[in-house]
């Protein structure tokens, strides 16, 4: 697995200045393009095979260890329309940092791009994981919040409980 250059919160200010960038990690799935603040982003894989869940919801392609952690695969075109899952194995697996263990399945990726971050306003919405548009080489890339992206794709299934 290809390890990202650390980007990690705490060499990172929480606020920007007028004219200052943000470091986001891009990539494509589906068609379509994404993003995560770079210090979420933790390495990219390729070829890795899904194990796949039993019921799991669309946006779930399944697990894949990661560096001996199992992960949560999430198709990102899924959270946000009726897009069925790609047929096969995804090129790249991008895992993430945070407890959820979550990993993104992309079609390609363009890796740690600089923002300005004056280019776009961050969502206080808890429904939906975007944090924001942005137009990147002419094209519309969706900023994610890792941070709600299992609460999405779980989104409108109920989580088994234990048995007491």
């Amino acid at each position: 697995m290809k390890e990202l250059e650390d980007t990690s919160a705490e060499s990172r200010p929480t606020h920007t200045a007028p004219g200052e960038t943000r470091e986001l990690f891009v990539l494509t799935a589906g068609g379509q393009a994404f993003a995560v603040r770079a210090e979420e982003a933790e390495g990219l894989a390729e070829g890795l095979s899904p194990a796949p869940l039993p019921h799991a919801p669309a946006a779930v392609l399944g697990v894949v260890s990661v560096r001996g952690h199992m992960r949560t695969l999430l198709y990102l075109p899924a959270l946000f329309s009726q897009a069925d899952a790609p047929e096969g194995v995804p090129r790249f697996v991008v895992a993430l940092r945070g407890d959820e263990q979550l990993a993104l399945a992309a079609d390609s990726v363009e890796g740690v791009v600089a923002f300005d971050a004056d280019s776009f306003s961050l969502s206080d919405s808890p429904d939906s994981p975007p944090d924001a548009t942005l137009e990147h080489e002419g094209r519309r890339v969706r900023l994610l919040d890792a941070s709600r992206l299992f609460d999405a794709a779980m989104r409108g299934t109920e989580r088994r409980r234990p048995r007491a």
